[in-house]
């Protein structure tokens, strides 16, 4: 459809619906804005700059180069892009924050349907509110083209390994793998404690951005995390981890759980370190050609620096 015949009928569908956007993190800030008729055909920094007090137009364009903006329920990168009177506006950003952190793309395996990556500690798997600069996500799209899915996600601390689908029929293979968790995930972790060996089947349940384990009375998810002691010091231990679900958080809780925190994992009674103290080292799945792979990956010396007596091979 024409840009003249979509001014006569309004905006496209999609473009007069503000995103349902989760509650903001520390110290960022939103703002949710219909296009008014007198802004019809301005370019979207400029709108949002008009719209928004606290956005400079200056601004509003790094926010828009971060994906922190949506145009109805689409994330929206060109700055440039004509607004139409009538499209809901979804800005979020962080005042300190500008650009975001890079981190280089290690891929470990890669064909015509499926690729698998080394994800980096501090990186995020998907974009944010705050937007998908520099998430693993959008590195995977500028090298292998917007139709590349990644099939499952990191916590922004861990490092590991993650697998991605580029096509159709990967995607319709992988996804049963994650969904019914027969995908072999096997995890290094350094904990502030030494956990009992053996199966930690304590469900989960949301508690606002985070996760607990629920109470008896209440109605968990079902989690499983097979827990055995690979090396302990004093009060510290380097754990291997099997996981038969994939909860969020669920390595970090169960292992809380179980008096053994991360290292790095403050959200859950670990201590401070400079980086969280889980590695993704082995991953294996069936490949849409139906061969079993399987990759394992080291973890980094930004993880063995954590506690070198105890990471060291």
């Amino acid at each position: 459809m024409s840009a003249q015949k979509r001014k006569k009928s309004g905006p496209a569908p999609g473009r007069t619906q503000a995103m349902r956007l989760g509650p903001t993190g520390a110290g960022a800030e939103r703002a949710v804005v219909t296009v008014p008729p007198a802004l019809a055909g301005e370019r979207l920094d400029k709108a949002l700059a008009a719209l928004v007090p606290a956005l400079s137009r200056a601004f509003a364009r790094k926010v828009v180069g971060l994906g922190g903006v949506y145009l109805g329920l689409s994330r929206c990168r060109v700055a440039s892009k004509p607004v139409e009177a009538g499209d809901v506006l979804t800005a979020t950003w962080h005042p300190d924050v500008s650009a975001p952190e890079r981190f280089p793309l290690v891929v470990v395996y890669e064909d015509a349907d499926v690729v698998v990556v080394d994800k980096a500690s501090g990186q995020l798997s998907q974009g944010s509110e705050l937007g998908d600069e520099g998430s693993l996500t959008r590195d995977l799209e500028r090298r292998f083209g917007r139709d590349i899915r990644l099939m499952h996600r990191l916590d922004k601390g861990a490092s590991g390994l993650l697998v991605a689908a580029r096509t159709a029929r990967a995607s319709a293979a992988l996804t049963p793998q994650v969904r019914e968790h027969t995908m072999s995930r096997r995890y290094l972790a350094l904990a502030a404690g030494v956990p009992a060996d053996g199966a930690c089947e304590r469900p989960l349940i949301a508690d606002g951005r985070r996760m607990r384990v629920a109470e008896p009375h209440e109605d968990g998810l079902p989690a499983r995390s097979d827990v055995r002691v690979v090396r302990a010091g004093e009060g510290a231990a380097l754990v291997e981890v099997v996981l038969f679900t994939g909860r969020t958080h669920q390595i970090r809780v169960h292992l809380a759980s179980l008096g053994a925190p991360l290292l790095g994992d403050r959200a859950y009674g670990g201590p401070a370190a400079a980086r969280l103290g889980l590695h993704a080292a082995h991953l294996g799945f069936v490949h849409p050609d139906g061969r079993a792979l399987a990759f394992d990956r080291p973890p980094g010396d930004d993880f063995t620096a954590l506690a070198p007596a105890l990471a060291a091979s």
